[in-house]
């Protein structure tokens, strides 16, 4: 329970920021890739260990002509939408024109953007609201030095880096994964279950190179994952480093699910999400352990049912959970695993 205290602190604030933002939005303008370091509420209060938000990767992506692209991948830059800016406030646009969401624009400088999300009840000025601390996603690599573990190999003078946040090669549409299925798709090359895993590199000059499937499907769709994948050679933008382009070790997984399991991992999920959200935690487990039990990797499952275990006293099943989270790949429960695992 906040105090009255804070809530006329945090009114005091947000009056002084809507000044800024009235005084200066004539010159607000958004361009580059802005990535999420910090969530809280508007009041700068911690969100709680259950809400999800607070430890996903988010990335906002704005380009010259007023397009926005937001994704929770970092290699990727997301379906994109027609944004403007009216006042202090960021208005994103379907592309039929309709209004999909309302931000207001809390702090804007090159470097830095701070944006807040609607609370519950809809008001952006209300204390629930969600503030996103965003920072220029150059800046942030810039900051972030690299390490050992952020090298694949070494060979002589020629060094290979492995994809991450800190460094990455950028493919030139939304999305190299979209980009494959849809490949495959025009092939008719889906299939109905399966999991294909890959590795290639990204040369200094922007070309893929040593591809390498890691698990295949079939040997007739493994090809065409190969010519798909070769069609696409004019179309990446070499990792950076130091301002200069360097080689980077990139992966790609494909996954087909049935309907068999696709559909009792959706149905079971949304009735664990909905026990969840009532801080029924008996009865959301229950049904994690349903969706889960159909689909495994469920990166959100795994963690809110690890939220369901602590909060039933079983800290070593949750570790578990968010541990599975970290096998995946996902950054996601990093923060858990280092405050309660250790």
């Amino acid at each position: 329970m906040k105090s009255t205290t804070k809530f006329l602190l945090s009114s005091s604030i947000l009056i002084t920021f809507a000044l800024y933002a009235l005084s200066s939005h004539a010159q607000i303008k958004l361009n580059g890739s802005y990535v999420g370091t910090k969530v809280t509420y508007l009041t700068d209060d911690e969100l709680p260990d259950d809400n999800i938000l607070k430890y996903t990767y988010v990335k906002y992506t704005f380009s010259n002509s007023n397009q926005i692209s937001t994704t929770g991948a970092y290699y990727e830059r997301g379906t994109p939408y027609s944004f403007v800016i009216s006042g202090n406030q960021l208005v994103i646009k379907s592309d039929a024109g309709g209004i999909m969401n309302t931000m207001k624009i809390m702090e804007s400088t090159e470097d830095k953007l701070v944006l807040i999300s609607a609370a519950p009840n809809g008001s952006l000025e209300d204390p629930w609201a969600v503030k996103y601390t965003l920072y220029n996603e150059q800046f942030i690599q810039k900051k972030l030095l690299l390490s050992p573990n952020d090298i694949f190999s070494i060979k002589g003078t020629d060094t290979i880096y492995k994809s991450g946040q800190k460094i990455y090669a950028q493919f030139q549409e939304p999305s190299f994964q979209s980009y494959i299925y849809g490949q495959l798709s025009k092939k008719k090359k889906n299939v109905k279950s399966g999991q294909l895993l890959s590795t290639f590199i990204i040369d200094a000059n922007g070309h893929p190179d040593s591809l390498r499937i890691i698990q295949g499907i079939n040997p007739k769709f493994d090809a065409e994952y190969v010519k798909a994948f070769n069609s696409a050679k004019n179309m990446w933008q070499p990792a950076q480093y130091n301002d200069k382009p360097v080689k980077v070790m990139m992966n790609q997984k494909l996954q087909y699910l049935t309907s068999e399991q696709t559909l009792p991992s959706y149905f079971s999920s949304q009735k664990a999400n909905t026990a969840y959200n009532n801080q029924d935690y008996e009865l959301a487990l229950f049904y994690y352990d349903q969706a889960l039990e159909a689909r495994a990797d469920e990166v959100e499952n795994l963690y809110h049912r690890g939220i369901c275990k602590k909060a039933l006293g079983n800290l070593k099943g949750a570790c578990a959970d968010w541990t599975q989270i970290q096998l995946l790949g996902y950054k996601t429960a990093d923060e858990l695993l280092l405050k309660y695992c250790k």
